[in-house]
């Protein structure tokens, strides 16, 4: 008798069964590789959203540069204003910043008439687009009750104006 497994008989179907190759079929690997190719696009998918894009470093960061540097050029010009303590008294405020002024360095002069004070005005810190200064080296118009230190606080506002904040209690608007 001939080995059947190796032509399929017309006469047992069940002799077929036995006869046909084992493992996947064409369809079967045509779609396990579909399903691959989907699962393997949608990690990289995944991975690539998940995984943030490396940043290109600014060339004023880059390794050998110098630091950026902080001015108050934002903020230079001359201004003048009025500022009101909680009291309800009214302050004539003056500044001069000169351009090009850093962090630690003398900016320009500042006074308030009325009580008065004409000192010099060093940049101490920004924060936030605040610009906070120190103030010292009254000159012989000003009166004993100016005391030097930082807390005179300046920040630009869209419409042009700087709006004016000390530690001492007093706020305003300069133009």
């Amino acid at each position: 008798m001939a080995d059947n497994k190796s032509e399929p008989s017309k006469a047992n179907p069940e002799i077929d069964e036995g006869v046909k190759q084992k493992g996947l079929s064409k369809e079967a690997w045509a779609a396990v590789s579909a399903i691959a190719v989907a699962l393997i696009s949608g990690a990289v998918a995944i991975i690539t959203t998940i995984i943030p894009k490396p940043q290109p470093v600014p060339p004023s960061l880059s390794p050998g540069s110098a630091s950026p540097i902080n001015t108050a050029d934002a903020i230079a010009s001359h201004w003048v204003g009025q500022a009101k303590i909680s009291s309800g008294e009214f302050y004539t405020i003056n500044v001069d910043i000169r351009q090009s002024c850093k962090l630690g360095e003398k900016c320009g002069t500042i006074s308030v008439l009325q009580v008065p004070c004409y000192g010099e005005v060093s940049l101490k810190a920004i924060h936030n687009e605040d610009y906070e200064f120190e103030v010292s080296n009254f000159d012989s118009r000003s009166s004993a009750k100016c005391t030097p230190g930082a807390g005179e606080h300046f920040k630009l506002l869209p419409d042009g104006r700087l709006s004016y904040r000390a530690d001492w209690g007093v706020q305003g608007l300069l133009a």
